[in-house]
């Protein structure tokens, strides 16, 4: 299935704007024009996907408390060498029940919106090499939003090793981004997506009560590049669903899911005012 997206999807899976060295000077504000294509699974555990079409205007910038750039929107709390504390904010599209055959006669599910705390450690940098390791530990509230409603549905957290290094090829410099995590979801996040109510059960679709705890284990890479004039971004996304505590629900199809995605953009404007980037 394709259809075009008009949203503004702020995940860092989707603004992997990003440079290639460890410091640099770039503008203060930037506004981006472009477009992409993502392939993705219409929830963790769902059998069907989607491919979104997406245009964008996509606006960044890199205040001293408030950043949008390769890494999402963030507040930024407190800032050192070593740690960051931000305030961060992630999303994911709507699942209409509709499309996915194991949901088929169960209410939609609304796009949700996750914000709340990330705590972001250097643990290694080797500058020379163009590499650096970070343990991020971000924690954040669920809302489902629809044009009438927003709610909150609950708490995630997921704790991952991100390793990036510095490359030059095909005439380009790029950052290759390598991730590793865990995944964690209260009793009420995990019933929002594989609760099966009594109403809702049926022959090949039994009852089951969702609870909370571990959600399974994720990996991402990401291979980005960006000049004065454009960038590219590369994404891919590897979800594990052994040993969750939802992996018995009827509505986990598959325990594996894989989400892709590519960015093209120009930058249409920018700030005369440079201001001093690290990764």
């Amino acid at each position: 299935m394709t259809r075009p997206v008009s949203r503004f999807v702020c995940g860092g899976w989707l603004l992997a704007i990003s440079t290639c060295v460890l410091a640099e000077q770039l503008p203060l504000w930037e506004v981006a024009l472009g477009g992409g294509v993502l392939r993705i699974p219409e929830y963790r555990g769902s059998g069907t996907s989607d491919t979104l079409l997406f245009p964008f205007v996509l606006p960044l910038y890199r205040g001293e408390r408030i950043r949008i750039d390769d890494r999402g929107i963030r507040g930024i709390f407190y800032d050192t060498e070593r740690v960051e504390l931000d305030f961060s904010v992630d999303a994911n599209p709507k699942v209409d029940s509709e499309d996915d055959s194991a949901r088929a006669g169960m209410p939609d599910l609304d796009a949700t919106v996750q914000l709340g705390p990330l705590l972001e450690l250097r643990l290694w940098t080797d500058r020379p090499s163009r590499r650096v390791l970070f343990l991020n530990l971000p924690v954040r509230a669920v809302f489902s939003v629809s044009t009438s409603n927003v709610e909150h549905v609950g708490f995630t957290g997921s704790p991952h090793l991100t390793f990036y290094q510095g490359l030059v090829f095909l005439g380009r410099a790029w950052r290759l981004g390598l991730s590793a995590g865990l995944q964690f979801g209260d009793e009420d996040l995990h019933e929002f997506y594989y609760q099966v109510e009594p109403e809702f059960a049926r022959p090949g679709r039994d009852e089951f009560d969702a609870q909370g705890g571990f959600g399974g284990t994720r990996f991402i890479a990401t291979l980005v590049s960006r000049t004065d004039k454009t960038w590219i971004s590369l994404f891919a996304r590897y979800d594990r669903l052994d040993s969750a505590v939802f992996e018995d629900s009827p509505l986990v199809e598959r325990r594996d899911g894989l989400t892709v995605g590519f960015i093209y953009s120009w930058f249409v404007a920018r700030s005369k005012r440079s201001v001093s980037v690290d990764w």
